[in-house]
């Protein structure tokens, strides 16, 4: 629909006197400015498809249900959702795979099922949120114009106290289930399944400890991907796959039968060829922003929005304000486009770094969108589980702490980056001395 979107248009663009050219060359553009994400995303696939296959992801699923226990079973439902969300980058993805098994143990237990869906949402759009390999953190990178390491890294100092107060909210929640018994047998079934085809050690870790260090030694983030997923596919080769089969696990995905529906579930996923449709969603998204940007269409928008924020707390709380009205409209990676091409000028007039935006922006989006009943994700998880956004947002922790503290961060003054500092490479700052800059600057 976004593709034949453009027959309506670029000739109502016309009619606002641009010729074709002019409209085309302004999405070509901004189509640019998305490809670098796109081919993130392709490189994403491949690692899906190779950590599955060298037993990376079946060994963080493995080891986080060898720990779980009815106390602290929410806690756990959300730390290991978090863990798998953050090394595959999909929310999607883990709310079908390690969402669906923590449903199944918790039903098992007798937990209540909005509460699990609650912690299943929560951790597995967490992990998306941060996750260099996440397709929404792509978008709000690229939206802004700013570094997808560098977006990463801030919305890790964020992510850090978010993660804290929505995991000490779920060790309470779960304490009254502390005397509840339950028959462990479905939890073992699932990790004697996982073993009979994979060896859980440390060695089927190395690809994803691989990417981890590539990325902290600041290394260049599609090179780091691509290395991580070859080192996948050396792995598989210990886990038994053939060798004639590893690259097919890069194109096309890890595929196997197992005759169990879960594992299957689990298993038959990622490959670069995954990705082809979200990346042409971007592509399709990227080029219609441009069309509008071209006309002044979004000039007209963003100039009575933004020239009433007069310091970065109202700028912040006007970003979080379009993010969740842009939630409203039913796709996340539309609405962080939109508000980062809308924001993004604002913040540069008040001589903000880019990335005050995109991670304002994801904070708030990337976890609300899950709890609008009407939008893709809202019914993709009721699909899944049966249970309503009603019930399940009010045990979705993280959709409430997360846009609430990164406002009181923001408030507080902490990590407000100026846009002359180049923290892409390190460079650091003095807050006292850049306000007394600001104030300056205002009494002028």
């Amino acid at each position: 629909m976004f593709f034949v979107a453009w027959l309506v248009i670029i000739p109502l663009c016309m009619y606002l006197g641009y010729s074709y050219n002019e409209i085309w060359e302004g999405m070509m553009e901004y189509c640019k400015k998305g490809l670098g994400s796109i081919i993130i995303l392709l490189a994403v696939g491949a690692i899906i498809g190779t950590w599955t296959a060298c037993g990376a992801v079946p060994s963080v699923i493995y080891f986080g249900l060898s720990v779980i226990s009815p106390k602290v079973f929410l806690l756990t439902t959300f730390i290991l959702c978090s863990c798998v969300s953050l090394a595959c980058g999909t929310s999607w993805g883990t709310l079908g795979t390690a969402g669906i098994a923590m449903f199944a143990i918790g039903e098992s237990m007798g937990i209540p099922a909005p509460m699990t869906v609650g912690a299943i949402v929560s951790g597995s759009y967490m992990g998306d949120m941060v996750s260099p390999m996440s397709d929404s953190t792509n978008v709000a990178a690229a939206s802004v114009e700013t570094d997808l390491i560098t977006h990463c890294k801030e919305l890790v100092r964020m992510v850090v106290p978010i993660f804290l107060v929505s995991s000490a909210v779920y060790y309470i929640l779960g304490i009254r289930f502390a005397e509840m018994s339950y028959d462990a047998s479905y939890v073992k079934e699932i990790m004697s399944a996982m073993s009979r085809y994979f060896h859980m050690n440390i060695i089927a870790l190395l690809p994803m400890i691989l990417l981890f260090v590539l990325l902290f030694l600041k290394k260049p983030a599609i090179p780091s991907m691509l290395i991580s997923a070859l080192a996948g596919c050396v792995v598989a080769l210990y886990q038994g796959a053939e060798a004639t089969n590893v690259l097919g696990y890069f194109w096309n995905g890890y595929s196997i039968e197992t005759g169990q529906e879960f594992l299957d579930t689990l298993l038959n996923r990622g490959g670069v060829t995954s990705m082809f449709e979200t990346g042409s969603f971007m592509l399709f998204c990227f080029a219609m922003v441009g069309a509008f940007n071209t006309v002044g269409i979004l000039e007209a928008i963003i100039h009575p929005i933004s020239s009433k924020a007069k310091n970065v707390v109202q700028l912040t709380g006007i970003t979080q304000l379009i993010s969740i009205v842009g939630n409203f409209m039913g796709t996340n990676c539309f609405t962080l486009m939109m508000t980062g091409t809308l924001m993004a000028p604002a913040y540069k007039k008040m001589k903000l770094h880019p990335t005050n935006c995109s991670k304002v922006m994801n904070c708030t989006s990337t976890v609300i969108v899950s709890l609008i009943p009407w939008s893709a994700d809202g019914i993709f998880i009721t699909g899944l589980f049966g249970i309503s956004t009603l019930y399940y947002g009010l045990y979705s922790v993280y959709a409430y702490v997360a846009p609430i503290l990164v406002f009181v961060i923001t408030c507080l003054g902490f990590r407000v980056i100026p846009a002359d500092v180049h923290i892409e490479k390190g460079e650091k700052y003095n807050k006292k001395e850049y306000q007394k800059k600001l104030a300056e600057q205002a009494g002028e």
